[in-house]
């Protein structure tokens, strides 16, 4: 893993980002029935989503950034509104959407490089078996487990389990990837590895790959996006406010924390986050 600076360069030219839209949400609330009644989760929310963006949803726990990241991911079906993604609308998951959860949701019983392989085979059917070897070969490589192919799970650290669970994400060769919290239960030096691991990984996509985060973690909300979205508090949660991240990639951490810009973003993050900073206020 990537230890020497927390910086990603470029490895090849990168193609444009185009300004056309990967995604887009128009009017969407969502409410479930529950014991209790019925309980809005989200109202009345529209955000775009340029193709080759990443974006990262934060707010407190229960403001519905999982809600509103799984409409986009078909698990979770708008009461009303419309969610697009290619051009389509979403009425259940598909292959031009990966998503990597926090608990990793690799099947124990399986290798690390069968994990990958049964994702490959299932969403490319046209591929010959060893098409699908190369590709779950290529994508191991990509993030650096060729030497823990045969292992399984349970023989893994959490990063690496992680990192599994991102390459197979990409390996479908999906257009848009949905992060939900993908580095929550690791720790600093683990998270800050997996953190350029991830933008290693869209550098090698040409940035052609569009990113929705779902993270509770500011450093690492600016330090991964284009744009950040501030989700205010549920129940019928909205969007507080859109912040854009004008910092120029590629970015190394230790650089931008001393930023004028970076500080700025960071304070007003805290700001529309938090009210009170003190027990005294």
């Amino acid at each position: 893993m990537m230890q020497e600076l927390e910086t990603i360069e470029n490895t090849k030219p990168l193609t444009a980002v185009t300004p056309e839209t990967a995604i887009a949400i128009k009017n969407v609330s969502v409410s479930f029935k529950t014991k209790k009644g019925v309980f809005n989760a989200l109202n009345d929310i529209s955000l775009d989503i340029k193709r080759g963006e990443i974006v990262t949803l934060i707010g407190h726990s229960g403001c519905g950034k999982s809600t509103l990241m799984n409409t986009v991911s078909g698990m979770v079906a708008p009461t009303s509104g419309t969610v697009t993604a290619n051009d389509k609308i979403v009425k259940g998951p598909g292959p031009d959407r990966g998503i990597v959860f926090q608990n990793y949701s690799l099947l124990p019983w399986l290798s690390v490089f069968q994990n990958i392989y049964q994702a490959v085979d299932s969403v490319m059917k046209d591929k010959t078996a060893t098409e699908k070897r190369e590709i779950v070969n290529k994508n191991l490589d990509m993030v650096n487990l060729m030497s823990h192919k045969n292992k399984l799970p349970g023989q893994l650290s959490g990063g690496m389990k992680q990192r599994v669970a991102i390459a197979r994400a990409f390996a479908i060769s999906p257009s848009i990837l949905l992060l939900d919290e993908p580095f929550g239960a690791l720790d600093a030096l683990t998270k800050s590895d997996m953190q350029i691991e991830l933008l290693k990984l869209w550098n090698l996509a040409n940035r052609d790959k569009t990113i929705v985060m779902v993270t509770h973690d500011v450093e690492e909300a600016i330090f991964l996006s284009d744009r950040v979205v501030v989700m205010n508090n549920g129940p019928a949660a909205t969007i507080k406010k859109i912040v854009d991240v004008n910092l120029p990639r590629p970015r190394n951490k230790k650089d931008i924390s001393h930023d004028p810009e970076y500080i700025k973003i960071h304070d007003e993050l805290l700001t529309l986050l938090f009210h009170k900073f003190s027990i005294d206020d």
